[in-house]
């Protein structure tokens, strides 16, 4: 539930600074509309997507004169950032396995480890969960003390979703638990990826009227429970009595930090990657030389890109199950996830999945 006025106050903020909206058409899909000047047929056009209500709009699509359409829901969605450049909220879009197998298995978990690092960094004011259209994605918009620069706005989600990711990786290795942003496929998803973890903005390079996410308490979905907000902990729905604002300071601190880490990154040499095997030495034994050609194979690098992923876990029970001591198979693990392009968070998560099954089958 939430008070009209302070609904429409909401998705005002959430559009302020552009002068276009999504809306869907009748087919289903979404076309750029060019929002009312007027802040009474504003608010009256805000109204009929929280309503759910049927209006005759008004499309822009790009190379095509504009056309009225009637259709049969109000259902509006808002860039970010705004046609003026700035951004006034910045959003992460965690899709569920409605969008296919790259969708997350528990979007409700990955959602409740992204609100936990927003609430570390001193951001909780700000944020504001809402179920996606389809009722099993969430929204997670964090609202801005102020209209924000794209470049900071980029760096400060970047920095949210990295912190977010870094946790549910360390989950997996210290406690066994399942990765927050594991796919409906098995993988693990990256931040940034569409119909995973999509993060709004994407880049400083931004597109003509920047990029697009469902406003939320959008009446059209209600009936499935799709656009409801929702306590971004438990996923139960709220009553909104006041609109989210993030606190300036802890804004500013999470965008310098990011700035400097990012710095320093870029100032440390890369790792020299060497052409030869990365499995020509071991300091521990011959274990190693019983290992299957198919994880030399991974660990040279010599996999496809479809592959990397499970690739990583058969190597890595391999290499457990040959009495490989664990530190050596991690490193060599890591090695191999260098060589053929596999990012480190995967292959983390591929060797702790490898270790707990392999206790598993152990105890049984």
């Amino acid at each position: 539930m939430i008070d009209q006025n302070v609904a429409i106050d909401l998705l005002l903020v959430l559009l302020d600074g552009t002068v276009f909206a999504n809306a869907l058409r009748r087919n289903g899909k979404p076309c750029r509309i060019a929002l009312p000047n007027d802040p009474d047929a504003r608010k009256a056009l805000l109204d009929l997507h929280l309503r759910g209500e049927p209006f005759l709009l008004s499309f822009h699509a790009t190379g095509h004169k504009p056309w009225q359409e009637r259709v049969d829901a109000v259902a509006l969605a808002a860039f970010c950032p705004g046609d003026d450049g700035f951004c006034r909220w910045i959003g992460i879009d965690v899709d569920a396995a409605d969008h296919g197998p790259n969708g997350l298995a528990d979007p409700v978990h990955a959602t409740r480890a992204l609100a936990e690092r927003i609430d570390t960094a001193g951001l909780s004011t700000g944020l504001l969960v809402a179920r996606s259209r389809g009722g099993q994605g969430r929204h997670v918009f964090l609202i801005l003390p102020g209209p924000t620069t794209l470049d900071d706005a980029v760096i400060g989600v970047a920095a949210i979703a990295a912190a977010a990711f870094k946790v549910a990786m360390s989950d997996v290795l210290e406690y066994g638990a399942q990765h927050a942003f594991r796919c409906a496929n098995g993988s693990i998803a990256r931040p940034g990826d569409a119909g995973a973890v999509e993060l709004l903005p994407r880049s400083t390079a931004k597109p003509p009227h920047g990029w697009a996410l469902a406003l939320p308490c959008a009446g059209a979905f209600a009936a499935h429970g799709g656009g409801a907000l929702v306590d971004p902990l438990d996923d139960q729905p709220i009553h909104l009595e006041r609109i989210p604002r993030c606190d300036g300071q802890a804004w500013q601190r999470l965008v310098s930090e990011a700035r400097v880490e990012l710095s320093n990154r870029k100032a440390s040499p890369s790792p020299h990657r060497k052409k030869r095997s990365t499995i020509d030495v071991d300091r521990r034994g011959r274990s190693i030389d019983r290992i299957d050609p198919r994880t030399r194979a991974f660990l040279n690098g010599q996999v496809s890109e479809g592959a990397r992923n499970s690739s990583a876990f058969a190597a890595s029970s391999n290499l457990l199950g040959c009495g490989v001591d664990p530190r050596e198979a991690e490193r060599l693990i890591l090695a191999g996830a260098t060589a053929c392009g596999l990012p480190e968070p995967e292959a983390r998560a591929a060797l702790a999945s490898a270790t707990h099954a392999l206790t598993q089958r152990r105890r049984g």
